[in-house]
């Protein structure tokens, strides 16, 4: 079931914020195995895509409906912001945010693409025009 934009920019920035504060409350944790260190990372990669939803709903509200993410400046920022944030539990959760945010933005990428973009339009097909036999 979808939501408005409203509710989605203020949904992902309540989901952002309360997994970056579940992050900083359990980095001891996170960072004490390896296969914790690889759940950070993707515990990153998760907030990398709530903090993107919440960015692109807010350019949506302000800017209207036609505005679309770009690499620069909302995907970079973004992802910066996911990278600290893993940084801030192991220095491991930072390669593997990084892989897993990259991994989702593709799936992401193409999710949106069979939503939202059309197919190509269908090539015109003329005759050319018969010259006179003089």
């Amino acid at each position: 079931m979808a939501v408005s934009t409203g509710s989605s920019l203020v949904l992902s920035s309540l989901l952002a914020l309360l997994l970056f504060a579940g992050m900083q409350t359990y980095s001891r944790q996170l960072a004490s195995s390896e296969w914790l260190t690889i759940l950070g990372g993707f515990l990153g990669s998760v907030l990398f895509i709530f903090s993107l939803t919440a960015f692109n709903n807010l350019e949506h509200v302000v800017f209207g409906k036609g505005f679309q993410a770009k690499i620069f400046p909302e995907i970079t920022l973004c992802l910066l912001l996911s990278l600290f944030a893993s940084a801030l539990i192991h220095r491991v959760c930072v390669t593997t945010c990084l892989i897993f945010s990259l991994l989702g933005l593709y799936y992401l990428n193409r999710l949106s693409a069979a939503m939202y973009q059309m197919g190509p339009p269908a090539p015109l097909i003329t005759k050319a025009p018969k010259k006179k036999k003089n």
